[in-house]
């Protein structure tokens, strides 16, 4: 039994509608490709804010202030033996600028 968000798809349904509505107004799949691309990207980040928003709670755990997301990691359980289990450490867009949604769209842009 895993925490819901854990196990949650993303929404892409907000980004695949802009990119839908490209298309039907230019009728050209170059620029459909480069503005709805970027529309998807822009609209993935806030499309999914509603189901991962709340786990960015602040909650007092034994006198710890944590967020919910921390809290849910702290308290699933793997179930690997030690060797196995490895802490990886994430990287974050933030040193690029400071705006992951723009960062993000951009790429979206060039990969699409």
């Amino acid at each position: 039994h895993y925490p819901l968000n854990f196990v949650t798809p993303g929404i892409m349904l907000p980004g695949a509608l802009m990119l839908d509505f490209t298309l039907y107004l230019t009728r050209n799949w170059l620029v459909t490709a480069l503005v709805g691309g970027g529309f998807f990207g822009l609209l993935f980040y806030p499309g999914n804010w509603p189901i991962f928003g709340p786990t960015h709670l602040p909650i007092v755990v034994e006198g710890t202030l944590l967020s919910m997301a921390d809290y849910m990691g702290h308290m699933y359980v793997r179930t690997g033996s030690p060797e196995y289990v490895r802490n990886i450490e994430q990287g974050s867009p933030r040193p690029s600028g400071g705006h992951p949604p723009v960062i993000a769209a951009s790429l979206s842009e060039f990969l699409s």
